[in-house]
């Protein structure tokens, strides 16, 4: 398989476990927004059930990786908070305001689910961004493929 394929693959699964796990961070954010009132507790809570869920199915399915380890997995936990927890949250803060300029009318055409569009919108939005910044990561540095030379190096240790 060419290159370039591998990577078309790679993004094609690596979409898919992230819709998986966005509509189950979307399930949990709605819940924990609904019962505390703060985007900023229901995103931790949300994005934190995912986490784990994200290493496992990526580790595996996306990246193809032998093994787990605890340096593979303290660097996508690194990664993946700061891109959740402070990137997806900023972005969530900066485009929520933004939300009471889209006119009514438009809100309207979600019924009954307005003000839960109204909430999930920017965590949409926020999520394309941590899409990005996530795959950039775990693919060039988390679940890089070792070189010859690296695999060596490791077998002498």
């Amino acid at each position: 398989m060419s290159k370039a394929k591998k990577r078309d693959l790679k993004i094609v699964i690596f979409s898919l476990i992230g819709i998986f796990n966005t509509l189950f961070d979307l399930f949990l954010y709605v819940i924990f927004f609904n019962l505390t009132h703060s985007i900023l507790v229901a995103n931790v809570i949300a994005t934190s059930a995912a986490l784990i869920g994200s290493y496992l199915l990526n580790s595996r399915l996306t990246f193809k990786s032998k093994k787990w380890t605890f340096k593979s997995f303290a660097l996508f936990v690194a990664v993946t908070v700061f891109g959740l927890w402070f990137l997806q949250t900023g972005v969530i803060y900066l485009i929520t305001p933004m939300v009471s300029t889209i006119p009514e009318f438009l809100w309207h055409l979600f019924g009954p689910l307005e003000a839960t569009a109204k909430v999930v919108g920017p965590k949409i939005f926020a999520t394309a961004v941590t899409f990005v910044w996530n795959f950039l990561w775990y693919n060039k540095v988390i679940f890089k493929k070792e070189s010859v030379t690296d695999q060596v190096i490791a077998s002498l240790e």
